[in-house]
């Protein structure tokens, strides 16, 4: 069970922070929820049943997950299937699971192939570009919190650690 205040990656939310674990003023009900904040947005708030194993929620990785994560980036894995359909079933299983390293290869392969269209001319398709959208927020997201930066910087320290530029030292 996860305690207030801390930050977890909900499925389709992002990266929130729980406020609160109780029962909800406008439900009649004993069951507990968690009261959470997306960290991109102060007005909105979730709501899901602590007991809910149908949810997808992890504690935000840690900062040495988080350095790994960029030094392996370059040679990481690119996801990216040529089948528009089987794709786009593939993303969808791969954000809905909260596992950051599938959300980067997701992101390498989008790339890949946003590179290879622009060389031949060509834009990225619609779906695709909602995708990487939306898999760059939640890694931005995430990043912010664990380095305590803002989502620009996280975003610049993700382009960055793909090109092979970012350096850490331990």
């Amino acid at each position: 069970m996860y305690q207030i205040n801390d930050i977890i990656v909900y499925e389709n939310g992002g990266v929130c922070k729980i406020k609160d674990i109780g029962v909800p003023d406008f439900l009649k009900t004993n069951e507990q929820y968690y009261k959470m904040q997306p960290v991109s947005n102060d007005g909105g708030t979730i709501y899901v049943k602590t007991n809910n194993d149908k949810i997808i929620m992890r504690l935000i990785i840690s900062r040495e997950e988080a350095e790994d994560f960029l030094l392996e980036l370059p040679r990481m894995e690119a996801l990216y299937d040529e089948n528009d359909k089987i794709r786009q079933k593939e993303f969808h299983d791969i954000i809905k699971s909260c596992e950051c390293k599938q959300y980067f290869q997701m992101l390498k392969g989008i790339m890949i192939e946003r590179s290879r269209k622009i060389k031949d001319g060509k834009k990225l398709n619609m779906n695709d570009e909602k995708i990487l959208q939306k898999v760059e927020k939640l890694l931005s997201e995430e990043y912010s919190m664990v380095f305590n930066i803002s989502m620009y910087q996280a975003k610049i320290k993700i382009k960055d650690a793909m090109l092979q530029k970012q350096i850490f030292v331990k």
